[in-house]
């Protein structure tokens, strides 16, 4: 009995004292070891945290996924580091007991804390997946709101701003199909940004998914653009039904297994969309907001009904008198304290403008320092119009007063673009060198300064608009089909479909087109008599592996200057290239080439004029 009570009870204590004692006794006698073991360890640490920054680094330079406890890891890496830095590394006399026992005990605790971490390192999982572009960070780049949040400081617009903020906060069933609704140019998109940029602010939700529809809506197109904004990369399927099933599976992913809450936003809805198409089901998942932006919200309601649930309207109303007048003051500085007949013309031009926010600024912007007979001249021309009419004569006005052909030139080229694109200005000065637009101006540099000259001019005029993206500007709907309208009249020599490809209609072609964009998702083979002798720039975007294009595409193309290809993954690159001897720009933008394509040496003028990719 003595015996198993020694064996179970005494001999485990007597063994745990003696390894307790001996660990506590080798943190006096053996400190200088553990010392250097921690400084050994702490080197491993210091360069597996070098190999982390520099991944992480490159990850963020070319927008790729960065492991979610990579942030954390490293701020446990620096506060180890700082551990290390407190404990002396000088030699400690061995009289000195207690501070060799602290020393010895403390550079343990580190080598445990350092092996930890490493070991921490070895379960990061790197994917190097493009980043999702909808994703919510800490470190928004929103700007911040104006004094008012509708913006333009109009305070009309803070009870229908307040209202959208509180449908987007609740958490219910009820709420989780707004419609922001009102007149073409009111500012609808204007407070879609304004709302976005609060939501992102106060971290309501984990994804934002915002697309642009417009009047001609190229479902394949759109079903990319959220692709890429829940999960970083472009869909592979080839049809609309397949791309919406693969969409369905990202938000079941990102809704089920992640517990994420996300926003979509659909600008500038025209017509009926389903919602199937686009990746949700019926009924609306929890945990997704639809936040759409029209001027009809009986095709809102349609959409609601289509996700089972109820349409939260809130109405986005022109401006009251007084607002739309003082808006007016604000562009043109006339008031009616210093000159009344010139403030009551601008009264009577405002009601003609329908109290738009858009009409005003543009026609501000262009009577701003004229005399009262342009004042009056203006009046009358909108005179006798419905409200329509008027805004498309009053980006007309706005147009003509344009001094500069240059200016002009750029402006109508902007027209090109899909609707809600982020038109690079740098493309712009390729596009701009290539055809020749610039007057006096003989180098790229020279060219682009030109170019951010005319631009700049026509945001002050309000014809174009500065993007969020760096180095980028838009164009408003409105003002695009003012463009869009002189290319169906046949007033510039264009041919532009950004829409559905079976709408464009072979026969409406004019062979003496001088410049053509399309968006070719979905188009599998190209025309085989696609002959324009007289195309000066061609511009091509969104096709896929499938898009096939003849072997003499440029045969016919003597006078080609400009090629553009946008998201182009084999773009037609073939040996008849040759025959575009006048070639002075190839903008290549995130396009696969696969084939060897060093003909494109032959391409003398090519390498005079500019190649970019």
């Amino acid at each position: 009995m003595e015996q198993i009570l020694y064996d179970q009870v005494v001999a485990p204590v007597v063994k745990f004292m003696a390894s307790h004692i001996t660990k506590h006794l080798g943190y006096v006698f053996c400190s200088t070891k553990y010392v250097t073991g921690m400084k050994d360890k702490l080197k491993d640490l210091v360069d597996t945290s070098t190999e982390v920054i520099e991944h992480k680094n490159r990850n963020e330079t070319n927008e790729k996924e960065i492991p979610a406890r990579v942030e954390a890891w490293l701020g446990d890496v620096e506060k180890v580091k700082d551990q290390v830095q407190s404990i002396p590394n000088d030699d400690i006399g061995c009289l000195h007991m207690k501070n060799r026992y602290r020393v010895g005990r403390n550079a343990s605790k580190a080598t445990m804390r350092i092996q930890e971490l490493i070991s921490k390192y070895s379960e990061f999982t790197w994917t190097d997946a493009p980043l999702p572009t909808g994703r919510a960070t800490s470190s928004t780049t929103s700007t911040p709101l104006s004094s008012s949040p509708g913006g333009d400081d109009f305070k009309s617009r803070d009870v229908p701003f307040n209202d959208a903020l509180k449908l987007l906060q609740q958490n219910d069933n009820k709420s989780q199909v707004i419609a922001l609704c009102g007149m073409g140019g009111v500012g609808k998109t204007t407070m879609m940004e304004q709302l976005k940029k609060v939501a992102e602010d106060k971290k309501m939700f984990d994804f934002f998914v915002k697309v642009t529809l417009g009047r001609n809506p190229n479902m394949l197109s759109i079903q990319n653009e959220i692709a890429v904004c829940i999960g970083g990369e472009g869909l592979r399927e080839e049809t609309v039904t397949a791309r919406a099933d693969s969409l369905r599976r990202k938000f079941e992913k990102k809704l089920e297994e992640d517990k994420a809450k996300i926003l979509v936003i659909l600008d500038d809805v025209w017509g009926k969309v389903e919602i199937k198409d686009i990746g949700l089901t019926s009924p609306l998942p929890k945990g997704v907001k639809l936040l759409l932006t029209s001027r009809d919200s009986n095709i809102c309601t349609q959409i609601a009904a289509d996700a089972f649930t109820l349409l939260q309207v809130v109405r986005v109303n022109v401006l009251s008198d007084a607002e739309a007048q003082n808006f007016l003051s604000k562009y043109t500085g006339v008031c009616i304290e210093h000159d009344q007949d010139r403030f009551q013309i601008g009264c009577d031009i405002v009601k003609k403008c329908g109290n738009l926010p858009l009409a005003i600024k543009l026609i501000g912007t262009t009577l701003k320092s004229q005399e009262n007979y342009v004042w009056r001249d203006t009046l009358n021309r909108l005179k006798n119009h419905d409200l329509d009419d008027n805004v498309q004569e009053i980006i007309r006005i706005s147009y003509e007063y344009v001094k500069k052909d240059e200016d002009k030139e750029i402006f109508l080229h902007c027209g090109l673009f899909p609707e809600d694109s982020d038109i690079q200005i740098e493309d712009l000065v390729r596009h701009g060198w290539g055809l020749k637009l610039f007057k006096n101006v003989s180098t790229l540099r020279e060219a682009r300064d030109r170019t951010n000259t005319c631009v700049r001019n026509l945001v002050n005029a309000n014809l174009l608009m500065d993007s969020e993206r760096l180095g980028c500007v838009k164009m408003h709907d409105l003002v695009l089909a003012f463009v869009l309208e002189r290319v169906s009249k046949g007033d510039l020599n264009w041919i532009v479909n950004h829409g559905d490809v079976s709408t464009w209609s072979r026969d409406e072609m004019n062979k003496s087109c001088k410049r053509i964009s399309l968006t070719c998702m979905g188009m599998s083979e190209f025309p085989r008599d696609f002959k324009y002798p007289d195309l000066s720039f061609i511009q091509l975007m969104d096709g896929d592996q499938s898009l096939k294009f003849p072997e003499d595409f440029y045969a016919s193309m003597e006078n080609l200057k400009v090629i553009a290809f946008y998201k182009m993954q084999y773009p037609p690159l073939p040996t008849s290239l040759q025959f575009s001897i006048n070639l002075k720009s190839l903008c290549l933008h995130r396009c696969e080439l696969t084939s060897d394509w060093s003909y494109i040496g032959d391409c003398r003028s090519l390498f005079r004029g500019g190649l970019r990719t």
